[in-house]
C-alpha cells in the first residue's frame, strides 16, 4: 500500500528531530570531557593499573586537545610497563616540555635508554637526576674504570700457502662525565704465509660526546703498526687513522654520517659512511642497521674508488641472549669498521663477509660473546679466491 505524502513528510520531520537530538546529546557528552575529567579518570586508571584503558584515555584527550604533564607521565608509564619503550619515550619527552627539570620524566627516560641499549641517551638524562636518586641507582658521573673487555680470534684460511692467524685485543672504557665517554683499545695481529710473517700492533682511542639526548659526536684515532718479515728482511709500515661520526636519533631511527682517513708511506685512503638504523622495542628488541660506504684509495701508482655495503640484524632470541647477524658486500681492503675499532688491511683482501654473533648477559657485570665469520678472500697476484673461517670469543666486565 502506498504512503500518503503527508506521512512521508511526518517521517522526515521525525528523522530530523532524532538527528538533532543525537548531536545535541553528543555535544553535552563532549562538554563533560575536560582537563578535570581526564585528570581524574587517568589517575584512577593509573592507580588501578588499567594500562590499556589509560592509553585509550590518553588518545581521547589528544583528540580533544587536552594535554598536561601528569597525563603524559601516566600514559608514558603505561607504555613503559607494556615494554613499548619508544612510545613511552615520546610521552615522557612531551612531559619534559612542561617542566624541563622534572625528575620523574628524566628518571624514566634514563630507564628507557637502558632498556633500548642507548647508553649515551640514558646517561644524558642521568645528569638531571638528584644526588639522592643517583646514589640510590649507584650512578657516578666520573668512572675512570667503567668496563674492560678481552677478545681473542682464531682465523683459518682454506689456502695452504696462508697459515692460520690470531688476533688479540684488550679494551678499557671510562666515563668522564655524564656527557663524555672515552674508550681505548690495544690489539695484536699475527699471521704467517709460506714466505712471510705479518705482525701488527694497534692502539685505538675514541671520545664520544652527547651534545644532546639524541645527538652524539664521536672522534677517534687509530694507530696501525704493520711489520712484515720476509726471510731476513724486515719492513715497518706505521699508519694513522682519523675517524669521526655524528649520530642523530629520531624516535626509533638512528641516522649517522661517518668519515675516516688512513695513510702510511705508500697508501692514502678516505672513507665516507652513511648509516640508517631502526629498533623495535619489546620482548625481542629487534634492531636493523644498513650502512653504505664509499672508499677512495690511492697508492704510489694507482687511484680508484669502490663501494661497500653492510647489513646487520639483531634480536633478543632468549632472555639474556642477544644474537646478531651481518653481511658485507664489496672489497674490504683498507676498510675501517665498528666506529674505527677494526681495520682490515690483510695481504689478501676480503670481497664478501657474513657472520653471526651471540652475546650472553651472564649476570649484571659480565657479558660473554662468541662470533663466527665466513670470508671470501682474494689473492691479489692471480685474482683467485679462497675461503676463511674465523672464531672470535670475548668477555665484557662492567665494573
Amino acid at each position: 500500500m502506498r504512503k500518503k505524502s503527508s506521512d512521508i513528510g511526518i517521517n522526515i520531520s521525525q528523522t530530523i528531530v532524532v538527528l538533532l537530538l543525537f548531536y545535541t546529546l553528543q555535544g553535552h557528552a563532549n562538554d563533560k570531557i575536560s582537563i578535570t575529567s581526564i585528570d581524574s579518570l587517568s589517575l584512577s586508571q593509573f592507580n588501578n593499573r588499567d594500562w590499556d584503558k589509560l592509553i585509550a584515555t590518553g588518545k581521547l584527550a589528544q583528540k580533544h586537545n587536552i594535554d598536561f604533564k601528569w597525563l603524559q607521565q601516566r600514559v608514558g608509564y603505561a607504555y613503559f610497563v607494556k615494554k613499548q619503550y619508544y612510545k613511552s619515550m615520546q610521552h615522557y619527552e612531551k612531559a619534559l616540555t612542561y617542566d624541563l627539570t622534572d625528575e620523574i620524566s628524566h628518571l624514566y627516560l634514563y630507564y628507557i635508554g637502558l632498556n633500548t641499549g642507548r647508553t649515551a641517551f640514558a646517561r644524558f638524562h642521568a645528569a638531571a637526576l638528584s644526588d639522592a636518586t643517583s646514589a640510590y641507582l649507584d650512578l657516578k658521573q666520573y668512572k675512570l674504570l667503567d668496563a674492560v673487555d678481552l677478545e681473542y680470534s682464531y682465523k683459518i684460511p682454506e689456502y695452504t700457502a696462508t697459515h692460520d692467524a690470531t688476533y688479540k685485543r684488550f679494551g678499557l672504557n671510562s666515563e668522564i662525565g655524564y656527557k663524555f665517554n672515552l674508550y681505548q683499545s690495544y690489539s695484536d695481529f699475527n699471521q704467517h704465509t709460506d714466505t712471510t710473517q705479518i705482525r701488527q700492533h694497534e692502539y685505538f682511542v675514541l671520545l664520544g660526546w652527547n651534545v644532546s639526548a639524541k645527538t652524539n659526536i664521536s672522534i677517534g684515532y687509530h694507530y696501525v703498526g704493520s711489520r712484515v718479515i720476509l726471510s731476513t728482511d724486515k719492513s715497518f709500515y706505521p699508519g694513522n687513522i682519523f675517524f669521526s661520526k655524528i649520530t642523530q636519533q629520531v624516535n626509533r631511527f638512528d641516522l649517522s654520517l661517518s668519515g675516516a682517513t688512513f695513510n702510511n708511506e705508500w697508501i692514502n685512503s678516505k672513507q665516507l659512511g652513511v648509516h640508517l638504523g631502526i629498533s623495535f622495542a619489546g620482548k625481542n628488541n629487534i634492531g636493523l642497521t644498513s650502512s653504505y660506504y664509499r672508499i677512495l684509495e690511492s697508492g704510489l701508482d694507482y687511484s680508484y674508488g669502490r663501494n661497500v655495503f653492510k647489513q646487520t640484524a639483531g634480536i633478543m632470541l632468549f632472555n639474556r641472549l642477544w644474537t646478531e647477524a651481518c653481511v658485507n658486500f664489496g672489497n674490504l681492503n683498507q676498510f675501517i669498521d665498528n666506529n674505527g675499532l677494526y681495520f682490515y688491511n690483510s695481504l689478501d683482501p676480503t670481497t664478501f663477509r657474513t657472520g653471526i654473533s651471540g652475546f650472553w648477559y651472564v649476570f649484571k657485570p659480565l657479558t660473554v660473546y662468541l662470533n663466527y665469520t665466513f670470508d671470501t678472500k682474494q689473492i691479489i697476484i692471480n685474482r683467485t679466491s679462497y675461503h676463511q673461517h674465523s672464531i672470535t670469543g670475548g668477555i665484557i666486565w662492567k665494573i
